[in-house]
């Protein structure tokens, strides 16, 4: 995932951010060195550990260990999954590999001209055209541009929709026209258009830490895993907080995981069956909360 920004501000949290326990209070299903890329296919959860992309099954089995299902040469930098069952897999340097599907053993090489820039977070439109935000790999390269394509599966030449993003670490498709991005150095979401090139169109400021992925959730809600606090002008601690965004992307409520708990650095989050499954990258744990409890807590 891309590194992590600096700010000038402190965090807010107040309103929907007022900090709680819930994450801490979520149950472990699975414990693995920094999980992250969370997607479900085929009724089943799936998740990325270094260089392999792992399976969960039965998430009421906690007994249950996650299985490696794929294993590549380079570490995983981002995964999304189609609805007809293909994956595509960022690589690093060595660009983005499809499994599965109409376009299995389709592999899409570098796409950037830009030195050190991969794939840092990856969404389908249709089992053909994929977007994908390339930015910096490593935490150290702060501030770094990154750049939003259109990928054509069937052979068209990629397409750069929008440039100059800082450290994009979150792609969610919002509709035929949009897709919205979480510049994680900025501390932002920004929108951007899906057909040609187009300045993207700041939609959420301010937020009180650094975004990781996006995810839709019931009654068309989202959710946004939110990495790390900002704190001033000085590197970003590991902070467990992930915030649930209404229609209009207004903060509703966010559920925390403190900064002496166990679940830190939250990276991805999939709602599915009315609870919230959550990486947290920093304490090396996939953790499942029981959103109806959450709520009421």
């Amino acid at each position: 995932m891309a590194g992590l920004g600096q700010s000038d501000a402190l965090p807010n949290l107040d309103g929907p951010f007022r900090p709680n326990r819930a994450l801490d209070q979520g149950v472990r299903l699975a414990e693995c060195p920094a999980p992250d890329n969370l997607v479900w296919q085929d009724d089943h959860l799936l998740f990325t550990s270094g260089n392999a992309v792992l399976l969960l099954d039965g998430l009421h089995d906690h007994g249950r260990e996650a299985e490696p299902i794929l294993r590549f040469e380079n570490r995983v930098t981002a995964m999304a999954a189609a609805k007809d069952g293909s994956l595509a897999i960022g690589l690093g340097d060595a660009g983005i590999a499809i499994v599965g599907g109409e376009h299995d053993g389709t592999v899409v090489p570098a796409i950037s001209d830009v030195a050190g820039s991969v794939p840092t977070a990856l969404c389908f439109a249709d089992p053909h055209t994929l977007f994908a935000c390339l930015g910096p790999e490593e935490e150290s390269k702060r501030h770094a541009e990154g750049a939003l394509w259109r990928i054509d599966l069937r052979g068209a030449a990629p397409l750069c929709l929008a440039s100059g993003l800082a450290s994009p670490s979150g792609l969610l498709l919002r509709n035929l026209d949009t897709v919205l991005v979480a510049e994680s150095a900025r501390c932002r979401l920004v929108e951007c258009a899906t057909g040609l090139p187009r300045a993207p169109r700041v939609v959420l400021d301010n937020l009180p830490g650094h975004p990781a992925r996006l995810a839709w959730g019931s009654g068309n809600t989202i959710w946004l895993a939110v990495v790390a606090l900002r704190e001033g002008r000085v590197a970003a601690e590991p902070y467990g907080l992930v915030v649930r965004l209404g229609a209009g992307l207004a903060p509703r409520a966010s559920l925390h995981g403190r900064s002496a708990g166990r679940s830190r650095g939250v990276t991805s989050c999939l709602e599915t069956r009315g609870e919230l499954i959550v990486t947290c990258s920093a304490d090396d744990v996939v953790l499942s909360v029981d959103l109806a409890h959450a709520a009421e807590s």
